[in-house]
Order: structure tokens, then C-alpha cells, then sequence
């Protein structure tokens, strides 16, 4: 085997290594990193069959197997793009791309077939020299690696034109690239093959590191106002998925400093500024405890989302948890400032459309709907150390809580609305995990 082949595949097998200890809970890291794994394996064993049957011209009985580890890393490379394709897309059978990866697989399963029936006509072909006439028999194993190629590179064009994350874009461009290179290294002579597949394997890598730059670009900026949840499922599956718009079912909680104006007309506006870096720290840290993500921090106020973009089934249990977190960790803060500020806290659940709006270069994720604004009625109904939850939260919930019904008009709704007002004086349970 040559000195050319062992740096091509240890380039490979130390790619996959990094992939799979850098970011080993991602689904789609995992894939690459079979991959590159596999591939760099396949390369050791093509090479080391070309080099046998040069030597002796009799191949070892491993010989009718390799091929099927040919197939093995087209397959891994495919799934790899699978996974991709879901983080543009939620439905996984949605569009073609899918179904022509798939029958991709199944042409390299038949190119493995076909080399197990025949591995000493493959090998000769492929140790042949540059300048040998090739024997059409070739064309047995060139016409199935060529059309698997062929579907995968259709498949990656359909899957650009739904217009995919930037991030997204970035690796499934040089992913497209890459994969002539790969698959014609199936067929190439020995000679050439390792330089196809090493500028395949730049190509991939340069694409990941390009994602994961702009991945980390934005989970960093995205840390500071959304949760470890939301900054999971964009990392995973991609921003375009995370903040989609669509209709879901949400509880939101509204919370807001009692007699704010009048310590910001008695205080100056350092003093001011200090106040609500604290009141927004104890709301982030809350809010993260129970998967809330903060959509607003305007003023002396706040609202909290659970339930967008990250579903949770016990939204309801984990909104009155969070409500009473924030009287229970937050208003102790505001009272180190001054006896005089308080916290009032509102909650509501219903029917919201979310998804990202703006141009421009300015955008907001936003959520829209009843829930919206009646949790922020009820919060400014809430006395300090009140929290005010409606009907539909506390029903959702199943929880018994020693609160006070009342029935009342709250404005921008039409008929009056039956809230529940408990005194925040009880610890708030955790979330499940």
C-alpha cells in the first residue's frame, strides 16, 4: 500500500474521530463521523487488496466483502445527508430528495453485489495504470457508483431549492461538491484515487467547520435570551426549523415590577440600570429552570414562553411552576433595591401562531394570540406577590392550588374571564426533566 493511501485515510479516520468526540449527541455529527470513519477503513482495504494482487496476483478470501464495505460508507455518507435534510424540513418524507437518496443505497448495495461475484476483475481494473487500455467490462461497477452519485447530487440540488438555513446551505454546497470526488474514487485506478478522495474529504471538512462557525456565532448571541432547550433544537436541527412558523399550543407567563416609575423618578439612572440587570438575570435563570424562553424584556417587565419553539406536554404545570419561581427568587431581588417594588405575575394558555418576522436584517421571533394578551392583562391586575392564572392553564395543569377564584372584566375582552389569584408563599417544584 502506498504512503498516499495511508495519509488519505488516516486524514479520514481522524476526521470522524473529531466529529464524534466534538459533538457526539448530534444525530447528524454521528453519521459524519461513520462516515469519515468508514471511509477511511474502505481506503486501507481497497488499497491493501490493489497492492496483494499486484504482488502475488492472487487475492485474499476477504477480497468478496470489501465491496460491501464500499456500499457500507456510501450508505453512512447518505444518511449523513438524511439527517441534514431534516433539520431544512420537519416532515422526513417530505420532497423527493429523500426517496432518490434511498434508491442511492440501494445501487451501492448492488455495487457490493457485484463485486463479491466478481473482485478479481475489479481490483485488476483498478490496478491497471494510467496509460492501460480499460477493459469495457468495467462497466459493471462504473454504471451503478455513477448513477448513486448522479441521485444524490439530484437530490441535494432539490434539497437547495427549498431554500435551506444559510448554515444548512453551507454544508449540503460542499457536500454536493465533495461527492464526485468520493464516488469516482470507487472507480478510479489506485494511482489516482487517493487524490480524489482527499479533496472530497477537504470539501466536507470545509463545510462543517464553515456550519459549525456559524452555529457557534449564533448560539452565542442566542444564549442570552433564549433556553438551553431552544439552543439544543437550533443547534440539532437547524434555526429555519426552530423558528418556523406555525400554530401551537403554548402557556405564557407575564411578570412586572410593582411602583417602578416612582423608584426610577427617586433613583438615578445607574442606579436604575443596575436594578433591571438584576431583575433580568433572576427572570433568565428562572426561566431557563423551567424551559421558559424569553421572548421580551422591555422596561420593567417580561414575557416568558413555554411551549415555543420547544414543545412540552406539561406546559401548563410548568408555567404555574415558573410563576411561582419568579415571585419566590425574583422578588426578594427587587426588595434588596427597595421595600417599595414588588412583582406582579400573570399566566395564560391557548392557541398561538409563532414564527420569525422582520426584514431587512432586523428580525423578532414573535407570538401572536389570545393567550398573549391575557396573560398580560392579568399580570397587570396582579398585586405585588400576586399571580393571576386563568381557567384554562389551572384546568390544563390538574393541580389543586389554594387560590382564589374570581370573575371579571379585564381589557380588550369582551366577556368577563374566570382567573384564579394565589399568594406566591409555597416553593415551586421542579420540572421533570
Amino acid at each position: 500500500m502506498s504512503t498516499g493511501h495511508e495519509i488519505v485515510a488516516i486524514i479520514a479516520l481522524g476526521m470522524g474521530l473529531m466529529f464524534w468526540i466534538t459533538d457526539r449527541p448530534s444525530p447528524t455529527s454521528r453519521a459524519l463521523a461513520l462516515f469519515l470513519g468508514l471511509l477511511g477503513l474502505d481506503v486501507f482495504a481497497n488499497a491493501t487488496l490493489v497492492h496483494v494482487l499486484a504482488g502475488s496476483g492472487v487475492l485474499p478470501w476477504w477480497a468478496r466483502g470489501v465491496g460491501f464495505l464500499d456500499a457500507a460508507t456510501f450508505i453512512a455518507g447518505c444518511e449523513w445527508g438524511l439527517r441534514v435534510s431534516r433539520t431544512v424540513s420537519e416532515e422526513r418524507g417530505e420532497g423527493r430528495d429523500e426517496g432518490l437518496i434511498r434508491a442511492a443505497q440501494v445501487l451501492s448495495l448492488v455495487y457490493g453485489v457485484l463485486v463479491s461475484l466478481a473482485p478479481e476483475l475489479r481490483y485488476h481494473i483498478l490496478s491497471l495504470p494510467p496509460q492501460a487500455k480499460v477493459d469495457p467490462r468495467i462497466a459493471v461497477f462504473i454504471v451503478p457508483a455513477l448513477l448513486a452519485g448522479s441521485l444524490v447530487l439530484i437530490a441535494g440540488i432539490l434539497l437547495l431549492r427549498r431554500r435551506p438555513d444559510r448554515a444548512e446551505q453551507v454544508r449540503i454546497v460542499s457536500a454536493l461538491a465533495a461527492v464526485p470526488f468520493l464516488t469516482g474514487a470507487l472507480i478510479l485506478p489506485t494511482a489516482a484515487a487517493p487524490y480524489a478522495i482527499v479533496i472530497g474529504e477537504l470539501m466536507f471538512l470545509f463545510g462543517a467547520l464553515r456550519y459549525y462557525m456559524i452555529q457557534g456565532a449564533r448560539g452565542m448571541f442566542m444564549a442570552q435570551f433564549l433556553s438551553p432547550q431552544v439552543a439544543e433544537l437550533v443547534r440539532t436541527r437547524g434555526l429555519r426549523h426552530a423558528m418556523a412558523r406555525k400554530r401551537v399550543e403554548i402557556a405564557v407567563v407575564c411578570c412586572d415590577i410593582r411602583r417602578f416609575t416612582a423608584y426610577a423618578q427617586a433613583n438615578t439612572p445607574e442606579q436604575v440600570m443596575r436594578l433591571l440587570r438584576a431583575f433580568y438575570a433572576a427572570v433568565g435563570a428562572a426561566a431557563q429552570e423551567f424551559g421558559g424562553t424569553v421572548k421580551d424584556l422591555a422596561g420593567d417587565g417580561a414575557l416568558i414562553l413555554i411551549g415555543a419553539p420547544v414543545s412540552f406536554e406539561d406546559r401548563a404545570q410548568r408555567a404555574i411552576g415558573l410563576a411561582r419561581r419568579l415571585q419566590e427568587r425574583v422578588r426578594p431581588v427587587l426588595k434588596r433595591y427597595s421595600p417599595e417594588l414588588g412583582l406582579g405575575v400573570g399566566v395564560a394558555s391557548g392557541s398561538v401562531a409563532v414564527g420569525i418576522v422582520g426584514d431587512g436584517g432586523r428580525y423578532e421571533y414573535m407570538a401572536v394570540g389570545p393567550a398573549v394578551n391575557l396573560a398580560s392583562r392579568l399580570c397587570d391586575k396582579a398585586a405585588d406577590g400576586e399571580i393571576h392564572i386563568d381557567e384554562a392553564t389551572l384546568q390544563e395543569s390538574g393541580e389543586s392550588l389554594p387560590a382564589q377564584r374570581r370573575r371579571r372584566y379585564v381589557k380588550g375582552i369582551d366577556k368577563p374571564v374566570t382567573t384564579y389569584v394565589l399568594r406566591a408563599d409555597l416553593t415551586a417544584p421542579a420540572p421533570a426533566p
